[in-house]
C-alpha cells in the first residue's frame, strides 16, 4: 500500500516525513490558490532531494487558471519525468491531450461521481440492498466510463472515503484507485461565502468578486439536525471527516492512502 501525503502549501512541506513515499501538491478547489512558480519549485526540490513520487493536483479552471496551469505542468514535467497530473476539469484534460506531455494522468476525485452527502446515513439502512449497494459504488461501475479513461491512458482514480461504505466491485483492477483521509469534500462552488467575510458592508453579498483569500484564515463548523456530524467549510467547499479505514482498503482494491494533514485549501 503506497502512502501519500497531500499539502496546498509550501509551509505544509514538515508534514513530509519518512512515513510518506509519494507528495501530493497543489489545490482542487480554487485556481485563485494555484502555486506560484517559485513555489512549485521549491515543492519539486524537496522532491528530488527525497526521491518522492510527485502529484500535482489541478482545480476547477476559467479560462485564466487554465493559462496559469499551461505554465506550471510543462515545468513540472520537465523537472519530474512522468509526473501524475490530477486533474478536475475536463478543460484542464483537453490541454494535458494536446500538449503532449510526458505525464501519467489522474481523474480527480471532483470528477469521480459518488453519494457524498453524510444525509444519506439517515436513510442507508430503510433503503432495499440494491439502493444501498448502489449508493456505495461510484461511476467507474459504467463499462463506457471505464472504456474511456483506459482509452485515454487515466490510469487512476481519486476517492473519497464515503460514510456509508464502499464497493469497488466491477471497477477492475486495471485502473489503479486512490483514497483520500480524512477530509471528504461534500461539495464545491466558485460562490465563495467565505470571501470577504472581514468586512461587515459584503455580508449581503454572493457572488463571484475578488478576495483576499480569507480562506487561509478562516474555517467554519456548520451543524444542523439532519447531519449525523458536523460539516466543515473552508473557502467555497464544505466537507466532513471520516478517517475509519474502509474494507475495500483491506481488500486490495485501494493501492493508495493520500492522507490530507490538514484541509485542503
Amino acid at each position: 500500500m503506497e502512502q501519500a501525503v497531500f499539502i496546498t502549501r509550501v509551509d505544509h512541506l514538515k508534514y513530509c516525513d519518512d512515513n510518506f513515499t509519494r507528495l501530493y501538491f497543489g489545490i482542487e478547489f480554487c485556481e485563485r490558490l494555484l502555486p506560484s512558480m517559485q513555489q512549485l519549485k521549491k515543492v519539486l526540490s524537496v522532491v528530488k532531494e527525497r526521491a518522492l513520487g510527485f502529484t500535482f493536483v489541478t482545480p476547477y479552471v476559467t479560462n485564466k487558471g487554465l493559462k496559469q496551469l499551461e505554465a506550471l505542468i510543462p515545468a513540472v514535467a520537465r523537472e519530474v519525468p512522468q509526473v501524475e497530473i490530477v486533474f478536475n476539469d475536463w478543460g484542464v484534460f483537453q490541454f494535458l491531450k494536446e500538449a503532449r506531455l510526458p505525464v501519467s494522468l489522474v481523474l480527480g476525485r471532483l470528477l469521480t461521481k459518488m453519494k457524498r452527502g453524510p444525509r444519506i446515513m439517515n436513510i442507508i439502512d430503510q433503503v432495499p440492498p440494491e439502493t444501498r449497494r448502489y449508493c456505495r459504488t461510484t461511476s467507474l461501475t459504467v463499462p463506457e466510463i471505464r472504456n474511456f479513461l483506459k482509452g485515454n491512458d487515466i490510469f487512476r482514480i481519486e476517492l473519497d472515503n464515503l460514510l456509508q461504505g464502499m464497493n469497488l466491485d466491477e471497477t477492475g483492477f486495471d485502473i489503479h484507485k486512490s483514497l483520500y483521509l480524512p477530509f471528504a469534500c461534500i461539495s464545491t462552488s466558485r460562490f465563495c461565502l467565505t470571501a470577504n467575510c472581514e468586512d461587515e458592508r459584503q455580508k449581503e453579498y454572493v457572488g463571484v468578486f475578488p478576495c483576499s483569500k480569507e480562506c487561509r484564515k478562516y474555517t467554519f463548523t456548520l451543524f444542523n439536525p439532519v447531519m449525523n456530524l458536523p460539516l466543515v467549510r473552508k473557502g467555497n467547499s464544505i466537507f466532513f471527516m471520516h478517517d475509519a479505514i474502509p474494507e475495500v482498503v483491506t481488500s486490495r482494491q485501494i493501492d493508495r492512502i493520500v492522507v490530507q494533514p490538514e484541509i485542503p485549501v
